[in-house]
């Protein structure tokens, strides 16, 4: 009996040190929950307004003015005939379906039969030159046309005897066509009429 007394109050000794708390005892332990911060996002910022279009005064004053006079072409020796109306060739490529009332045709004749096409068009919307670069594709070989002034942009081809070459300057895109007997003299007119036409382009 003395034995079993002993050890039970070792054992009550034991936990003396603590608090006979039993709510303590079976408690859980205690979460902290953090909320989490949300950022909104800052708006998109909105898309910048679209460019006006060109002044429709401005623009067919521009498109009169890059027509060539009759004096500018007499040195080739031709006349004044009615124009086509339809462009044929390379001048059948420019989208027309982009121009509003904005465009010129012209016409001339040489002695041997040969003739000098002009197509002016304009794009209030959108520059000549991105136009002649995303949206004109002619067929045949290119030609080399050294131009002086120079333009925005700028090209040449020739197919068989017709030879064109596209010269882009602001709103206006200007295109002459030479159509001879073979490539060679059609390609040298073309080479002869290019600066002029770049030079009507390039009037205040």
């Amino acid at each position: 009996m003395t034995a079993f007394a002993a050890a039970g109050l070792t054992g009550l000794a034991g936990c003396a040190d603590r608090p006979n708390d039993l709510d303590t005892y079976y408690d859980e332990p205690e979460t902290t929950t953090e909320s989490a911060t949300v950022t909104a996002s800052p708006p998109p910022p909105s898309a910048p307004p679209p460019e006006p279009g060109a002044d429709p005064v401005v623009l067919a004053a521009a498109v009169d003015g890059a027509v060539l006079p009759d004096q500018d072409v007499a040195a080739e020796g031709v006349r004044p005939v009615a124009a086509l109306t339809v462009a044929e060739g390379c001048l059948a490529e420019i989208p027309l379906g982009l121009v509003g009332t904005e465009r010129r045709d012209a016409r001339w004749e040489y002695p041997t039969g040969s003739t000098i096409d002009q197509l002016v068009t304009a794009y209030a919307e959108r520059p000549a030159a991105e136009i002649l670069t995303s949206r004109v594709r002619c067929p045949g070989d290119e030609l080399e046309v050294p131009l002086e002034p120079a333009v925005d942009a700028h090209a040449a081809w020739c197919a068989e005897g017709t030879c064109t070459v596209l010269l882009a300057s602001g709103n206006v895109l200007s295109g002459v066509q030479v159509t001879a007997a073979d490539r060679a003299r059609a390609a040298a007119a073309v080479q002869r009429l290019a600066p002029v036409a770049a030079a009507k382009l390039a009037q205040p």
